[in-house]
């Protein structure tokens, strides 16, 4: 039985996974009304940190605004999720409400989405995250919280990471080999800056911030390095190739261009709408030849798998419910991280600039292998950083290149994570 046949016999039965959604922005609020729709899905709680936005969320999703049990107490939280009463909260630590099973984690901000996914995870509740800021960061911390504590952790179906590492899995069970994972973009433009984003901000109803990241590439390369983090698929290269090319030729292309098998990727241009990429080899190809061909795949050994879009809150159902009735995960960590995502000068820095981080105008990200990337600046934790030195434009900036507060409770979660992955090792 599939998992939405499961969802809808729960639903029949009169049983329902209570979700709370932390996050009231652009997917939050649209996911908030899908879910409302699903059967066997419940969402009862809005976790936001402004309540306005909270409020214009339940809106959307067709609920009266003065029907709203709105409140940071924990126990008139759970009266309200007992009596069936849409609640909205600004505190993170309402996750925790045994009332809930899902917490489903949408900010985008990487250091309140890990915080709050841990707590989530501490009070026993499964976690569906669609912040792979977060998970690039200290997804592998997430993962072993999760075991520890009997629920799952996972990144969800709906954007990239989580439509790569769907077709990664397709393709494995149907017998095929992955050798390239990869995300598939229309344009890119490393020195995009707000100034320049905010047309297209206004245009899709974003902040500067988010499509600024996704212009620079900056989101495209955290995308693949939550992929390579759960799979063991290293970067080829700093930053990857991104290939040009098109559904007819992005096998050869990516074979010609990749030096190794097991890579994560990205295409540049062609018809591959907002979707994703496997190549999948198959190694008993004298008997499956005939048939990849009379199904329109290609000579081979090597084959196209094209998951041709991402959409997010249509999507994010799945995974939950699949955390909920199955204690599934999407992927969890083959091991210890095999990718970071560095710091590069947007242009030239001066000594003494402070960075402004992910989607900003000093810097943008580029995925690496752990080990290249020892020594310098994640992305992660570019925001406020000081330069002590000079950093020309396109040059990776070293850590020992900025001054950086690690007092926050980011910093504390990577050390935690540090520590596991030196014990892992």
């Amino acid at each position: 039985m599939g998992v939405w046949q499961q969802l809808e016999e729960r639903a029949a039965g009169g049983r329902a996974a209570k979700v709370a959604i932390v996050g009231a922005g652009y997917v939050g609020s649209s996911l908030l009304h899908r879910l409302r729709r699903t059967p066997g899905i419940d969402p009862v709680l809005v976790v936001n940190r402004t309540v306005d936005h909270g409020r214009a969320a339940w809106a959307g999703a067709g609920v009266d605004p003065s029907d709203l049990c709105v409140s940071d107490d924990p126990t008139t939280l759970a009266d309200a999720i007992d009596r069936g009463v849409p609640a909205l909260s600004t505190a993170a630590e309402a996750v925790a409400l045994e009332h809930l099973d899902v917490v489903v984690e949408v900010t985008g901000s990487i250091e309140h989405g890990a915080t709050t996914a841990l707590t989530a995870l501490e009070a026993g509740r499964h976690v569906v995250s669609l912040n792979a800021e977060a998970d690039a960061t200290v997804g592998y911390l997430l993962h072993h919280v999760a075991r520890e504590h009997g629920v799952v952790y996972t990144i969800s179906d709906g954007d990239q990471p989580g439509g790569m590492l769907r077709t990664h899995n397709w393709v494995r069970a149907m017998g095929f080999e992955p050798v390239v994972v990869a995300n598939c973009k229309r344009h890119l433009d490393r020195f995009q800056n707000p100034t320049t984003s905010a047309p297209y901000a206004e245009r899709d109803g974003t902040s500067v911030e988010v499509t600024t990241s996704a212009g620079d590439g900056t989101k495209l390369q955290i995308e693949c390095a939550v992929v390579a983090n759960a799979t063991g698929f290293e970067p080829d290269c700093r930053g990857m190739h991104g290939v040009p090319t098109t559904l007819e030729h992005a096998v050869d292309d990516l074979r010609a261009t990749e030096s190794r098998d097991h890579v994560v990727e990205y295409t540049l241009g062609g018809d591959f709408g907002a979707g994703v990429v496997v190549v999948g080899r198959t190694h008993d190809h004298d008997v499956v030849e005939r048939s990849l061909r009379f199904y329109k795949m290609g000579p081979g050994p090597d084959y196209l798998f094209l998951r041709p879009h991402t959409l997010a809150q249509f999507e994010m159902a799945e995974t939950i419910a699949d955390a909920w009735i199955n204690g599934h995960a999407l992927a969890t960590p083959v091991g210890p991280p095999v990718a970071e995502v560095v710091t590069m000068a947007k242009r030239d820095l001066q000594a003494g600039e402070a960075l402004d981080g992910i989607g900003g105008y000093t810097g943008y990200g580029a995925i690496d292998t752990t080990a290249r990337a020892e020594g310098l600046l994640p992305i992660a934790f570019a925001h406020g950083a000081v330069l002590r030195v000079d950093v020309p434009r396109d040059a990776p900036i070293p850590l020992d290149a900025v001054e950086i507060d690690d007092s926050s409770p980011l910093h504390a979660l990577r050390r935690r994570q540090a520590s596991l992955v030196a014990h892992a090792r």
